[in-house]
């Protein structure tokens, strides 16, 4: 019972102050009983048995006795000398708006740090924290329901190891070679020149297939379903794309188009030209063989793709409409390379600057 009104939750993770040590230092002199000075200063009596181990120090009487008494400066000392160990404030706080924000973006949106800072900052949000913060208090766990295991990215990252390049034997004259794309193209200073590659199902299944063709400037994504892996199939879906664009649109903005050496990119004469003329409708490149790095963009685009289509998935049971919601979440997703701006967004102004 008596405990129980010594305990004051209102008073709880309040520090005690200068001037409430004075008075436990006046009313311990005095011979008064800690339960008695806990209740005067509403404080728990454990608060105040901690306060008074922290401050004792050892007395010497007139008769030069010494004795251990409490001392209210030598408390208010460690309490101070304490204060500087601890590390700053977490800069959420009691921002519950905020950490909803950041659990929305994260788990539900599937954004990652980098953007959802980048989103707080276009949004005005007060007292947003800094990329490298926010990946901080998800280590932490500081956060609820957010954890690494959120970060897709990050799950999935795995050691780099240094592999050798093998070089098979040189591609025939007809196709030409990586070697040969010119400068423009590899610094990524001109607009239209993409990658391309297949997204195929699990052994066994069917053969169906996902073509995707990747901007290298501005990261826009085409994502295509094919019904097999042939030749044909390839043909097929970039006359689609021609006709959608239009054969003299199409030759603006599909300069180029560098593939692997996979047997459905060998028919080089008849990828490059046009449906509609005789013009060629774009330049063919290929990289060397077992060098995927130098389709970077294309690879690191697939791994995102397969956030949403698990590499053991069936390619021939993922609907159109799931097909066109991962293309335009890939499109309308804010990349940091790009300065948080989204590839949908430079493509279009690209292409309004080509119609100009």
């Amino acid at each position: 019972m008596e405990q129980e009104h010594c305990t004051v939750t209102d008073r709880k993770g309040k520090h005690l102050t200068r001037e409430e040590r004075v008075v436990i230092e006046a009313m311990r002199r005095g011979g008064i009983p800690t339960r008695r000075i806990a209740s005067t200063l509403k404080r728990d009596r454990r608060t105040i048995q901690r306060e008074v181990a922290r401050g004792r120090v050892k007395h010497w009487d007139c008769e030069w006795r010494t004795k251990i008494v409490y001392s209210s400066d030598r408390g208010q000392t460690v309490h101070d000398l304490n204060a500087t160990a601890k590390g700053p404030a977490l800069k959420l706080g009691a921002n519950r708006t905020m950490v909803l924000f950041i659990q929305k973006r994260i788990v539900t949106h599937h954004d990652s740090p980098a953007v959802v800072v980048s989103r707080m900052r276009a949004l005005g949000m007060a007292g947003f924290v800094c990329t490298k913060t926010l990946y901080t208090y998800i280590d932490q766990g500081l956060i609820a329901g957010v954890s690494n295991e959120s970060l897709w990215e990050k799950r999935q990252r795995r050691k780099r190891y240094r592999h050798v390049l093998r070089r098979s034997r040189k591609a025939p004259a007809r196709r030409e070679s990586i070697e040969n794309r010119p400068a423009e193209i590899a610094n990524r200073e001109q607009f239209g020149h993409w990658e391309i590659d297949l997204v195929v199902g699990p052994v066994g299944a069917s053969s169906a297939a996902l073509l995707t063709l990747v901007e290298r400037k501005t990261r826009a994504l085409i994502v295509r379903k094919l019904p097999d892996k042939s030749q044909a199939s390839v043909l097929q879906a970039l006359k689609r794309i021609e006709t959608q664009h239009g054969p003299a649109m199409f030759r603006k903005q599909f300069k180029s188009i560098t593939a692997d050496n996979g047997s459905e990119f060998l028919d080089v004469a008849r990828l490059q030209s046009s449906s509609f003329s005789r013009k060629q409708r774009t330049r063919f490149f290929y990289a060397h063989p077992y060098a995927s790095w130098e389709r970077g963009t294309n690879e690191n685009t697939n791994r995102i793709i397969r956030r949403f289509i698990a590499k053991g998935r069936d390619i021939n049971s993922v609907t159109r409409q799931t097909i066109c919601d991962v293309e335009q979440w890939i499109n309308d997703y804010p990349r940091q390379i790009l300065g948080f701006a989204t590839p949908q967004q430079l493509f279009d102004s690209e292409v309004q600057n080509l119609a100009a």
